[in-house]
């Protein structure tokens, strides 16, 4: 079987090294030459939760995905959301008869990919470890996790069982027969992790610390939730942790409420469990590049207005990312205040 993995951030880094050090050779392109240069000489070094390896055996690297061999039966597109259209059209000359792309990425990319490639081609996956990317070919594994991975028609394929065991290799990973779900449950954690780092530039632990900012996090979800009821989208469970349950109401936040208490207790959990994890977002706008807000509050926004849903919250954060992007601002304390204010706007607290 010849597998390739393209975008090699730092759970790209992570899920390459762990397979090839389970002995899956893997063809990647490192997209720089410095990379590339990189990797032939010393290979992937990871380090963090699991410990510190370097990984240079069964890793077969390229400069683009051009250069990649032909008849790939397995892709694992680990790229920015606002990639991955093109890397899927630049791979279309590579792959086997019977290929399968597996998108490993936030949002919901699966519903715009597979009308042109297909359930038999297209495997979703859930991905909910952490990872920092500290250099070239290098990544730091800031907390623990699971993989999920599945197709939108529900239906298992042979190859699936295989899949699952690579990906094994690195957290714990199971086949679902709902990862429509299981992805749009993700995005709701996406929707404040991923972007209020790029607004604030802390890591998730400091956010989280504050009141404010953890009203704010379930604010969005909540928007998020009423927008998937009217999808008929099913909120799953993830890492155990009951998402439905975060959504807020108006009368729990005025005046003494046990369940708001037990949500602020969640997402000081959640806090505690991922405080070092420094959005992939954050890592974008620190490296020049462009976050992928418009795939994840953008989608939700967009998926809002179709249902009829009220996005009010999720829409400021898309404008704040929006100016940062265009250098009219950026990350800051002063930014994470604003958000904050205009939370306390939207549910009339004082």
């Amino acid at each position: 079987m010849k597998i390739a993995l393209v975008g090699l951030g730092a759970i790209g880094a992570i899920i390459a090294a762990d397979m090839a050090k389970n002995g899956y050779p893997v063809y990647i392109p490192c997209k720089h030459q410095e990379t590339l240069d990189i990797v032939k000489k010393r290979g992937i070094k990871i380090t963090g939760l699991d410990g510190e390896y370097i990984v240079k055996d069964n890793l077969y690297p390229v400069l683009t995905i051009e250069d990649l061999p032909e008849e790939l039966d397995l892709v694992f597109l680990v790229t920015k959301l606002n990639d991955i259209e093109d890397a899927v059209a630049r791979l279309k000359g590579k792959l086997s008869t019977n290929y399968t792309i597996i998108t490993m990425t936030n949002g919901m990319i699966e519903e715009k990919l597979c009308p042109e490639l297909g359930s038999d081609h297209l495997l979703g996956c859930v991905t909910s470890f952490g990872a920092t990317k500290t250099g070239h070919a290098e990544a730091d594994k800031t907390s623990s996790g699971e993989m999920v991975i599945g197709r939108l028609d529900g239906q298992k394929r042979k190859v699936d069982d295989q899949i699952v065991e690579m990906l094994s290799a690195t957290v714990p990973t199971t086949w679902s027969d709902d990862v429509r779900n299981k992805k749009f449950s993700k995005l709701l954690i996406n929707l404040s992790v991923a972007s209020f780092g790029v607004i604030s530039g802390m890591t998730l632990g400091e956010m989280l610390q504050r009141k404010m900012t953890r009203i704010a996090f379930l604010t969005v979800l909540t928007e998020g939730a009423k927008v998937a009821d009217l999808k008929g989208i099913e909120i799953q469970k993830l890492n155990g942790l009951n998402l439905s349950f975060l959504a807020l109401k108006k009368k729990e936040l005025h005046g003494f409420s046990i369940k708001h208490f037990l949500q602020h207790l969640i997402i000081k959990i959640i806090r505690r469990k991922y405080k070092d994890l420094k959005s992939s977002s954050l890592q974008s706008i620190e490296r020049g590049k462009k976050t992928e807000i418009d795939f994840l509050n953008g989608y939700l926004i967009g998926e809002g207005e179709k249902y009829g849903v009220e996005t009010p919250l999720n829409k400021y954060v898309l404008e704040s990312i929006l100016e940062i992007e265009d250098g009219k601002d950026k990350p800051s304390i002063e930014g994470l205040e604003r958000l904050e204010q205009k939370t306390r706007e939207i549910w009339g607290l004082s």
